[in-house]
């Protein structure tokens, strides 16, 4: 399957108590990574209290997915807003560590861990 021919990730929109959670299931890559960066930025752009990427399940992460997340975090860096938390799988963490954004995005390897940290950036 080529990247034209990739299927659309699901993305589901959770809220938990001042979180806003956006997770994915499926591949990112360069035909679909503007849907989660797109969601991500209307949710910013609504006021959304703190945002978590839960990138659990996802198995393929290309480097526009890579793209995706450095644009939200800048975006939400203008609307000086807590930090976006990434729940990592394994394949997305070994993404993100190869191009230091690990250093950029606080990484999560649950997300019962990145809501706790969100709780400690509401304070």
């Amino acid at each position: 399957m080529n990247a034209a021919e990739s299927p659309t990730p699901e993305l589901v929109v959770d809220r938990h108590d001042n979180a806003v959670i956006v997770r994915v299931v499926g591949d990112i890559d360069m035909a679909n990574s503007d849907d989660l960066r797109e969601r991500c930025l209307e949710l910013l752009d609504d006021g959304v209290g703190s945002l978590v990427v839960d990138l659990s399940e996802v198995t393929f992460f290309a480097s526009s997915g890579i793209a995706a997340l450095g644009h939200i975090r800048t975006h939400n860096a203008s609307l000086r807003r807590p930090p976006v938390h990434v729940v990592a799988s394994r394949a997305v963490r070994r993404s993100l560590t190869a191009t230091a954004m690990d250093t950029l995005l606080p990484l999560h390897e649950t997300l019962d861990q990145a809501l706790a940290a969100t709780s400690d950036d509401a304070r």
